[in-house]
């Protein structure tokens, strides 16, 4: 009774499966344009396999690959550090694999200057499968996940592939206006001729000149933190990042040694007092003791501007918030027992609503950055979305970056309709700077290469 039970839902199972297939085809066969076949390949193919991230290819006729679409991302930013890498990480394993035909991947065996791409972007196990129309290889769909591929779904991907790209090749072919024709016109030196023109025009067009810098979110006008006396901090109230409000306790310092010197000064005044109190009543007797009583008066103002330092600073141990924030600093546990000066910085509190970008653009990269210029930026979570801000603050003094490199601090404001981003944040953001030759664009970094390397 149980192996019929199993029989049937395997045979459901089966059935399902081919009308998912069935349906997916028909959505393929029935897209009005290439954009949204593309959609359909790398988000709709969810309902079969079960995947972290499709990405589809096309293949240009020189052999490399162009990221189309990317699942659950509406138009993939071609310039994004993870489309960057995943094109790069494909031209570098179908060198050594047979694009006509899916296989997988894991991280073991590409090259090791792609693991920290991979790490951060990609699933533990990947798997290309071929997308061609008869002999005609039009590109593929790199698959990533968690788990490891099994051969059945590598079966499935491949059988749906086929329809996909017979799909595609379709949408690509539809009739335009251009019309090929014979004779000579087409053929020889002219048409020779008119592509060399053309390129000509093109190295001609005016493009924006970019350059590419690690960049950070930071706070704008922070409340810097800091220590008020020397001393050891002995206890955090607070955790990094957490929502303070105004007054609220922070930090405090190790009391030990002020209460110590606050009970000594108390003490000593006490005695001083003692003693001028003995000696002022000796010197109702003998004129002599009056001399003593006025020195002894002096220690005891001395005595009690020390119990006042000492009770002062005994009251500055703990550290409260200036204002409402966020409080930004390491780990709590690398400043407990951590000595500190007067006025070393512990923490910034941050308002979480007024954030801009920071760019570190390196002096052997730099461009001409005006007031202004369109920022972009991705950040190493999200590198499919895109901050936009607009440069406010430049400096013309080359600094050392917290990456030990000579770079130029940049300071972006985020455009009104981006949303700001979290305190802290990390990526890579790109300056456009004044239009120049495409030529100049793309012969500007091997010049100066070339120009160091021959001593110009």
């Amino acid at each position: 009774m149980e192996e019929k039970q199993d029989t049937t839902a395997q045979l459901q199972q089966q059935v399902i499966g081919i009308g998912t297939i069935l349906q997916l085809e028909k959505q393929s066969r029935h897209a009005a344009s290439e954009a949204e076949h593309g959609f359909v390949v790398v988000n709709e193919t969810f309902r079969l396999i079960n995947y972290r991230q499709a990405v589809l290819c096309r293949r240009r006729p020189s052999g490399a690959l162009t990221v189309k679409a990317v699942s659950q991302v509406d138009t993939p930013e071609k310039n994004a550090p993870f489309i960057v890498w995943l094109q790069r990480l494909l031209k570098k394993i179908l060198k050594t694999h047979n694009p006509a035909e899916p296989f997988t991947v894991s991280q073991e065996e590409i090259p090791t200057a792609f693991h920290k791409g991979w790490e951060e972007w990609s699933a533990p196990y990947g798997l290309w499968c071929p997308l061609q129309s008869g002999d005609t290889l039009l590109g593929g769909i790199w698959f990533s996940r968690e788990t490891p591929w099994e051969p059945p779904e590598i079966a499935l991907l491949n059988q749906l592939a086929d329809a996909y790209g017979h799909d595609w090749l379709a949408l690509r072919q539809r009739p335009g206006r251009l019309r090929k024709v014979s004779g000579n016109l087409v053929s020889g030196w002219p048409l020779k001729l008119f592509f060399i023109a053309l390129f000509s025009a093109l190295l001609a067009l005016p493009v924006p000149l970019t350059v590419m810098a690690p960049a950070q979110v930071i706070p704008i006008d922070p409340v810097v933190i800091t220590s008020p006396l020397n001393g050891v901090i002995k206890q955090f109230h607070i955790q990094p990042n957490q929502e303070v409000t105004k007054g609220q306790l922070l930090f405090s310092l190790d009391d030990t040694d002020l209460r110590n010197r606050h009970a000594v000064a108390v003490k000593a005044l006490a005695v001083i007092k003692a003693e001028l109190k003995r000696t002022t009543q000796k010197s109702l007797i003998t004129v002599k003791g009056s001399g003593d009583a006025d020195l002894l008066r002096a220690r005891v103002k001395s005595k009690e501007a020390e119990v006042r330092f000492a009770a002062d600073e005994l009251a500055r141990i703990q550290v409260h918030a200036e204002r409402d924030g966020i409080a930004v600093f390491g780990d709590v546990n690398d400043w407990i027992g951590k000595p500190v000066v007067t006025g070393e910085k512990v923490m910034t509190l941050a308002d979480p609503g007024r954030t801009e970008i920071e760019i570190w653009v390196p002096v052997d990269n730099a461009v001409n950055l005006k007031q202004d210029a369109q920022v972009r930026m991705f950040l190493n979570i999200d590198p499919t979305h895109v901050l936009r801000a607009k440069i406010r603050q430049t400096s013309y003094e080359p600094l050392v970056s917290p990456e030990n490199v000579l770079a130029f601090p940049v300071k972006a404001a985020f455009e009104p309709k981006t949303s700001s981003a979290r305190v802290g944040l990390r990526g890579t953001a790109k300056i456009y700077g004044e239009k120049t030759r495409l030529y100049y664009y793309l012969l500007r970094r091997p010049m100066a290469a070339a120009r160091k390397m021959l001593d110009w």
